[in-house]
This record gives structure tokens, sequence and C-alpha cells, in this order.
């Protein structure tokens, strides 16, 4: 896959936060910006061909009746939780 240069701009209050976030991450802040927006580029995209499939087999056994499902109460109880 290629990629492209692009000039942007940002005030600078913006910045100032992306730095902090970048050195909280022992990242530079240009590093750390092509990371968050090709993640959140990546979150906007279409799902998967396997994760598709998935889901399409998950419905279907749930129309059928063949999944099981346990109340989160039941699963908070056995782990000594509370909400």
């Amino acid at each position: 896959m290629g990629k492209t240069k692009k000039l942007i701009e940002l005030d600078d209050k913006a910045i100032a936060i992306l730095e902090k976030q970048a050195k909280l991450q022992k990242r530079s802040l240009k590093n750390y910006i092509e990371y968050m927006l090709e993640d959140k580029a990546l979150c906007m995209s279409e799902p998967s061909e396997e994760y598709k499939a998935m889901m399409d087999d998950m419905i279907e056994r749930h129309e059928k009746g063949e999944l099981k499902f346990t109340p989160l109460s039941e699963v908070l109880k056995k782990y000594g939780r509370k909400l």
C-alpha cells in the first residue's frame, strides 16, 4: 500500500494536546498523529469479509435458538463483582 503526503494545519492548542499524548506513548508527534489518523480511518472502514461471515453465522444461530446467553448478573456474581 502506498503513502501520500498531506499538509495539515492545526491550532496551537490541538498541537499541545497531541504532543502531550505522544510523549505519554513515547512517540514523536508526527508518528502519533499518523497513528491516530490511521486508527480512526480503520474504525470508519467497512468490516472485513471474515467478520461479516462470523456475524451472519451468529445471527443465524440466534434465530435458530442455538445460542446460550448468560445474564450479566450471573457473570458478576461468579466473579464476585458488582456494577
